[in-house]
């Protein structure tokens, strides 16, 4: 026979008694199953069930409903809110930590909930000898004379032992329990079993914590007592506060956000500082123009010049027309390099003057040109092979320049001298043979 403590004696009949007792309330006097039902429901302890535990306070209840309907908004305003990094960080730690204590609260509850309900788990075992059975055989035996017949009533409501009921004894309590026999049966040594589990377990725990070390020991045991301890309501309510004041705080602080407008002052000068920056660009920008017009005004300049060097080389009217350069404005007119290039300086200047283009009517004559203008004008014409309009570097003009006395005229006489064009003294007014409109580049007399 396997030893056991008094206590696990105890524990194990008192076990027994409850158990029989809730078959008894169960089935009734009659063994009528069809209170069963009814039985199991007022086993049930009465509370709310929030996820897998059942709470039974009901401050730790009304804590626990704020608590989620404050969660519900953290994550909304986490999620959707206009907050920064930092906030939205701090609003989900916030939440977190609620979360951990509203599991540490449910979690408690659950534990309760489980260690009450073995006490029923009799009333749904259909393997258990049925009650009348268990009565017709302690029937059969003597009762002790002068024993009261037990009514309907104290049967299906009083707690009864089963020695009790054999012998007639009364009920077992822990001081006379001490001196009983051991009984060698399952539910014994289920208990017993326990008892030593539980002591493993302890002696298990003991041995980790040695080797865990001092530092490390004392900070973990911090956590831990701090972690599994069992949160009040007044505590869920306080870190339910802290929460939805900092979603409070965080949210209204970034949505509601007012910047004041600038200054009419501050308005004017920006403007202008605006302006000072739109001249110094165009400026700059003028400048470089007038830089890039000047480089390709002498890039032009010096291949005209290496051009003529090269129409030097043939004789009046005998120039060929790849040596010779066009006028961008009069289709069909050629001078020598250098006079066309100085001849469209100056037809610019004078179109910024008068709105129009110089109206030229000659330009480079060939020997038969020249044949051809002698036979029509007679003595007004050069003797063909001695016009510069040979060399191509004379023209004729019209629009108003061909006539002394006109703007036109007097415009060119004062300007025409700047681009290396100029009126011979022969074709002048007073000259030997006036020409108003005979204008010619870089030649001498």
């Amino acid at each position: 026979m396997v030893r056991r403590s008094s206590f696990a004696v105890a524990a194990a009949l008192t076990s027994v008694a409850l158990t029989t007792t809730a078959a008894v309330s169960v089935t009734g006097n009659d063994g009528a199953p069809g209170a069963a039902a009814a039985a199991e429901r007022t086993a049930q302890p009465g509370g709310v069930v929030v996820g897998s535990a059942v709470v039974t306070d009901p401050e730790v209840r009304s804590a626990s409903e704020k608590a989620d309907a404050v969660l519900t908004d953290a994550d909304y305003v986490a999620r959707e809110g206009d907050l920064g990094a930092k906030e939205r960080k701090r609003v989900r730690a916030a939440a977190r930590d609620l979360r951990t204590m509203l599991e540490l609260a449910r979690d408690a509850a659950g534990t309760t909930v489980a260690e009450a309900r073995p006490a029923t788990a009799a009333s749904r075992n259909a393997e258990r000898t049925p009650l009348d059975e268990r009565v017709a055989d302690g029937a059969g035996k003597a009762a002790p004379a002068g024993a009261a017949e037990p009514t309907p009533e104290a049967a299906a409501t009083e707690p009864t032992n089963l020695a009790g009921t054999a012998t007639g004894s009364t009920a077992i309590s822990e001081q006379d329990a001490t001196g009983l026999p051991v009984l060698d049966t399952p539910l014994a040594l289920s208990v017993g079993s326990t008892a030593a589990a539980k002591e493993a377990d302890e002696k298990s725990a003991k041995e980790a914590g040695k080797k865990s070390g001092k530092k490390s020991g004392k900070k973990s045991g911090k956590k831990a007592s701090a972690a599994t301890a069992t949160p009040s309501a007044a505590d869920i309510e306080k870190v339910t506060t802290s929460l939805q004041r900092l979603i409070t705080k965080t949210d209204g602080d970034a949505v509601v956000s007012v910047k004041a407008g600038p200054t009419p002052a501050e308005i004017a000068a920006a403007k202008e500082a605006a302006k000072e920056r739109a001249e110094a660009r165009a400026a700059r920008a003028a400048e470089r123009k007038a830089d890039r017009a000047q480089e390709a005004a002498a890039a032009r300049a010096a291949e005209a010049k290496e051009m003529a060097k090269a129409a030097e080389r043939y004789g009046n009217g005998q120039i060929p027309s790849n040596v010779l350069c066009d006028l961008s404005w009069a289709k069909g007119e050629q001078l020598r390099c250098d006079a066309a290039a100085s001849l469209e300086d100056l037809n610019d200047a004078y179109r910024a003057e008068f709105g129009r283009n110089l109206d030229l009517t000659d330009g480079y004559r060939s020997y038969a040109a020249q044949l051809a203008v002698a036979a029509s004008k007679g003595g007004l014409a050069a003797v063909p092979g001695t016009s510069n309009h040979g060399l191509g570097q004379a023209v004729d003009l019209s629009g108003g320049i061909q006539s002394f006395g006109t703007a036109e005229h007097a415009w060119m006489v004062a300007n025409a001298g700047k681009y290396g064009w100029k009126l011979p003294a022969w074709a002048q007014a007073g000259g030997s043979k006036p020409e108003a409109w005979h204008w010619e580049y870089g030649t001498s007399y």
